[in-house]
């Protein structure tokens, strides 16, 4: 195999060049690696000679500011790849304006991410924090709860997170329907479209979403759709803040009209201390945490190893985003 005579200066983090830097050299040979560490900034002269970049699931989010600044300034960028799906993020957008590829780590987090919707149905079905109460106060209380069995979950989103729900939800044999914006045929459960959400709200016991936020999805879950849930439903989101009106949210679980929910992911984050969903009883809060597991990072960092090797070949990329 013949490569290219000039570097690949690559910028990564020191924990991923520690961990990953002889697969990257076995990938391609040309890699000059430029490390982000804790001292202090980069000269303009390295950031000026960098050409790809690997936003690490290690740096978020200590480390992103730091990272990002670099990347902004990298006049000579050419292809960054992220470890997370979402690329809502104006960074995102803006590299792509200016010409750089982006291409991600979708699926990775898969797996993480639909245990931890796991958890919040276990968790919210049985009361756990009521438990965790009584044992606190040392009380020995006992009660009845309900099983998944048998209850209809709603998955709307059925991109890699959404087919891993899918798939753990029939497990638990529950019945599952799903939303996607264009259903095509051959999905692992009855499928509507995203005009057709409130049809799939109806009924539903538990509601999931998994979307990517864009101009279609934001506000998505509204009011109006709200309304649409079954009395009591619980509703779970490992998607992004943006895609439900929070504050609508917030009311149909001080009403009751909602049972209760999982969140991992917030309009605004860090979740500001006053937001009423801190202290409801029936929410369950993880700080945009469900994907934080080193299996996931794994995964998505030999998605990129992989690419590196393409782009050295002159191969398409995986998981390319274009504009």
């Amino acid at each position: 195999m013949v490569y290219d005579a000039e570097p690949h200066v690559m910028f990564v983090s020191d924990t991923v060049w520690h961990r990953y830097g002889a697969d990257l050299l076995h990938a391609d040979p040309t890699i000059e690696p430029v490390l982000l560490t804790s001292a202090e900034p980069l000269a303009e002269q390295t950031l000026d000679r960098i050409t790809t970049s690997f936003f690490s699931g290690d740096v978020w989010p200590t480390r992103t500011r730091e990272m990002m600044i670099a990347i902004l300034k990298a006049k000579n960028l050419e292809w960054l790849h992220t470890f997370s799906a979402g690329v809502d993020s104006p960074v995102f957008h803006t590299m792509l304006e200016r010409g750089v590829r982006i291409t991600n780590s979708a699926g990775a987090s898969s797996s993480s991410i639909a245990q931890t919707v796991v958890m919040y149905m276990l968790a919210l079905s049985r009361n756990l924090p009521e438990w965790q109460r009584a044992q606190e106060r040392h009380e020995w209380q006992q009660r009845s709860f309900q099983e998944l069995s048998g209850t209809t979950i709603a998955v709307i989103g059925l991109g890699a997170i959404g087919q891993e729900v899918v798939r753990l939800s029939h497990a638990l044999d529950m019945n599952v329907i799903a939303c996607r914006r264009t259903p095509h045929g051959d999905e692992p459960c009855p499928t509507y479209s995203l005009t057709e959400l409130h049809v799939v709200l109806h009924d539903a016991d538990w509601i999931v979403i998994a979307l990517p936020l864009n101009a279609e999805t934001r506000h998505i879950i509204n009011a109006e759709m709200i309304a649409k849930m079954k009395p009591g439903a619980c509703f779970i989101n490992v998607g992004r803040g943006e895609l439900v009106d929070e504050q609508a949210l917030v009311s149909a679980l001080q009403t009751g009209h909602l049972g209760g929910a999982g969140l991992d992911v917030f309009e605004v984050e860090p979740l500001p201390t006053q937001s009423a969903l801190w202290d409801m009883p029936n929410v369950i809060i993880t700080p945009h945490n469900s994907a934080t597991t080193p299996q996931s990072h794994h995964r998505a960092a030999l998605i990129f190893i992989d690419n590196v090797a393409r782009h050295a070949k002159g191969l398409t990329l995986r998981n390319e985003i274009t504009l």
